[in-house]
């Protein structure tokens, strides 16, 4: 348990491979893609766009939530998950789902370099969550390829 949250530390703390200032219109591009995750998927009520060491792109969090540490978080769960899968021979990492007790939390590739990071209610149905989950790193990834 150390070592994760040593790897979450180092991560929050680390110089981004990417400029800290997304674009703005970037950005509001991303922020209009969480919405509609958003209202397509009544079932979810949070999401984030970040790159893949933990540097937030974009959200639609609680603001009591540190998106900064949900981002660090996400880039680890999803880097370890790639290794796993890798070692195991699986292949590649399509999404990582983490079913709790009050809600699930979904981290799927989108785009080269971001992942997106989905917060579902507890009663949620999984499959329509993560396919609309699904539906949005596609349009992340068409936004991204295209700008």
């Amino acid at each position: 348990m150390e070592l994760m949250a040593e790897i979450i530390g180092k991560l929050q703390n680390n110089n981004s491979i990417y400029d800290e200032s997304v674009d703005s219109a970037i950005t509001q591009a991303l922020l209009l893609v969480l919405d509609d995750l958003m209202t397509k998927g009544d079932d979810i009520n949070a999401a984030m766009i970040c790159s893949v060491d933990g540097v937030p792109w974009a959200s639609k969090i609680d603001d009591d939530f540190d998106q900064n540490r949900f981002a660090a978080m996400s880039g680890a769960l999803l880097a370890l998950s790639d290794n796993i899968a890798d070692e195991a021979l699986k292949g590649e990492t399509h999404n990582v789902l983490i079913e709790g007790a009050n809600g699930n939390i979904f981290v799927l590739h989108a785009a080269t370099n971001l992942l997106l990071t989905v917060f579902t209610m507890g009663n949620s149905n999984l499959g329509i969550s993560l396919a609309f989950a699904r539906q949005a790193t596609e349009t992340i990834t068409a936004l991204i390829e295209n700008s």
